[in-house]
Order: structure tokens, then sequence, then C-alpha cells
């Protein structure tokens, strides 16, 4: 995983004082405008830019790569400062290109047929064992090994949840842009302000995927969304918890956002207002996990005192 040391020394954090204030001056904060306009506009602009050259046919499964582009633009700004990184050094950077160049081919050549769910979930899985490799091979049986585990279990849920094929085709892509705001408010307790940054850009360059899915359904996730977005947050989710000292049960928690449509169903919501209620729902369990991060940090609980 990629570690603390070789990012960059991350912006003094947010208070929550200073995030209620009105006006809220903080809004146009250089480093806030990288992690959230940037990656939406980029996001947006290589969605239409790939639609109108795959055409309808080809475009509904290459536009999730969209997502990817768009965040790493945004993490060239974040991190990069003044230049693109190394790419050897940054994790999420990395999976990020590999998931869309991946995801872009099995998508546009139709690579897996029948077998095509267990091919993306196969390379998701490959990308994400490579990326812990130094750490299993570095770390002893015991409680670190168990959180190894712990976590490529979290993988394999979250590509079973995000490769499935019934439901509505608008339910991944809000998850996954619920998810990655989630790993961003969970980074942001513990402190890992750079993470957070990354995370919210991740988050952006989701919100321009569902805002052309909104209100109708242009293009359904196929596997370009699924590793070129996946990858990176499961990237994200790993370096703050195995490198930020990130709570694992948070994390944990923010898991239930792929069952979100549960909620939502029980609520009874269809057409156009579903994805509302369906991120709504997605949301209640980011807040639980910011609640239970809290918790584990020593944190007090918002508004009512350390």
């Amino acid at each position: 995983m990629v570690r603390a040391a070789q990012l960059e020394p991350p912006p003094s954090p947010l208070s929550l004082d200073r995030l209620l204030q009105w006006p809220p001056d903080w809004l146009w904060e250089p480093d806030l405008l990288a992690a959230t306009l940037l990656p939406l506009v980029a996001a947006v602009a290589a969605i239409a830019l790939l639609r109108l050259i795959g055409g309808k046919a080809r475009a509904g499964a290459m536009a999730g790569a969209g997502v990817a582009a768009g965040f790493v633009l945004a993490y060239a700004a974040v991190v990069g400062g003044r230049g693109v990184p190394e790419l050897g050094e940054h994790l999420p950077l990395l999976l990020a290109l590999f998931g869309m160049a991946a995801g872009v081919l099995i998508d546009s050549e139709g690579w897996g047929g029948r077998r095509h769910r267990l091919l993306v979930i196969g390379v998701g899985l490959a990308a994400i064992l490579w990326s812990l490799a130094d750490d299993v091979a570095n770390t002893d049986l015991g409680p670190e090994r168990n959180v190894l585990v712990a976590y490529f279990a979290g993988a394999i849920l979250v590509f079973l949840r995000t490769t499935r094929v019934a439901g509505s085709a608008g339910t991944v892509p809000v998850q996954m842009m619920v998810a990655a705001f989630g790993v961003a408010a969970v980074a942001w307790v513990a402190g890992a302000d750079q993470v957070s940054a990354l995370a919210v850009a991740l988050g952006a360059s989701m919100l321009a995927f569902v805002a052309w899915n909104w209100p109708t359904v242009r293009f359904a996730p196929g596997a370009a969304l699924v590793l070129g977005g996946g990858l990176p947050l499961l990237a994200l989710a790993g370096v703050l918890l195995l490198e930020e000292g990130g709570s694992m049960a948070a994390l944990g928690v923010l898991l239930l956002v792929f069952f979100s449509e549960w909620i939502a169903a029980q609520i009874g919501a269809s057409g156009k207002g579903r994805s509302i209620v369906l991120a709504l729902a997605s949301l209640l369990v980011v807040a639980v996990a910011v609640l239970v991060a809290r918790w584990q940090h020593g944190l007090g609980l918002p508004f009512l005192g350390d």
C-alpha cells in the first residue's frame, strides 16, 4: 500500500465550526476546488467524449471510464502539486489507470461472454492481491494479517455487489459515489486529509456519471466503471486502513452502502425519485460510519461536545 510518508503534507483540516460558518469562504479554496470541481468537469467531459467516439452501441459500456479519467486528473492536481507524481509510488493512481484500461478492453471487446461477471471480479481481485503483496510478505500471522484478510474479504463483497445484474442500472453508480464520499468522511475523522481529498475527488467523478444517468439511465455500469472506479476506491480505503490508522469498524459499516437498495425498497420509491431515496439511504449508512469512526478515535458526537 502507499506509505503515508510518500504523500505531500496535507492541508490543514476544516474544523466543524468552519464548515458551518456562513458565508462559506472555504468553498473557494484551491485544494477543495481541485478535489471537487476539477474531477467533476473532467469526468463529465470524458463521458461526453466517449459517447461521441463510441456511438450508442459502444459508449454505454465504455462511459464508466470517464470516472477514472476525472479521478486521475484530480489525483495529479491534489498529490502532484506542480506535476504528475511518479506512478510507482502511488497505488490509487496506478489502480485507477489499470482499472480504466482493463475495463475499456473488457467492455469494448466483449471479453468473457457469459462469464463476463466472473472475469471482472477476477481481474479486480487480482489487482487487489497484487497491491497487498508486500504487506502480506512482511506481516506475520496474527492481528495484522487478520486485518489484511478482512480487507480482502471486503474487496470481494464490493466486487460481488457492483457487478450484479439484477435491479436498476442506476443503483451501483449511486452506491459507489456515496461510498467514495463515505471513505472521505471517515478519513477526515482520522486526520488523513490527503486520503480524504482524493476520496472526495473520486466521489465527484462518480457524481458526473450519476448526473449523466439522471433522471433517465443512459449508460449501464460496465467493467470500466466497476474497475476504473472500484479499484481506486478500494485502494484509498486500504491506505486509510493499513497506513493512516483509519477505523476498521467504520469502513466495515461503509460496506453496507452496497446494500442500501434494500432500505430504499422498503420506502417504495420508484421512477425519478428512486435514485434520490437510494442516495439518502446510502448517506444514512455513511452517517453511522462517521459516528463509529469518531467513537473509535475518542471524539465526541457532533453538536454534543467532545
